[in-house]
């Protein structure tokens, strides 16, 4: 049995795919922090893309540090839960 499998390209998956793209890079955010849990950094993914685009030698001096030093890099992505409060009653 064959499964055919289609993907159309066209101007309505396009949009939508750089849409829910730049919907995650808005939720995400690049935080820099020492080993202790100070913060030393806290921007948004989509800022730190851009100033590593403009400034390459600002990227290169954080990854430098990083590893030099006890920074870490992490980015953290907001995660909207929904509120689906559902409640299942069982009949027997």
């Amino acid at each position: 049995m064959k499964t055919k499998t289609i993907f159309d390209i066209n101007s309505k998956t396009i949009s939508n795919g750089f849409k829910k793209a730049f919907d995650c890079l808005q939720s995400s955010k690049l935080k820099v922090s020492a080993s202790d849990g100070k913060v030393y950094l806290q921007i948004s993914l989509l800022w730190a893309i851009v100033i590593g685009i403009i400034f390459p030698l600002a990227l290169i001096v954080l990854v430098v540090l990083t590893v030099f030093s006890n920074l870490t890099i992490a980015i953290e992505q907001d995660i909207k839960q929904s509120n689906n409060n559902h409640k299942i009653i069982e009949l027997k």
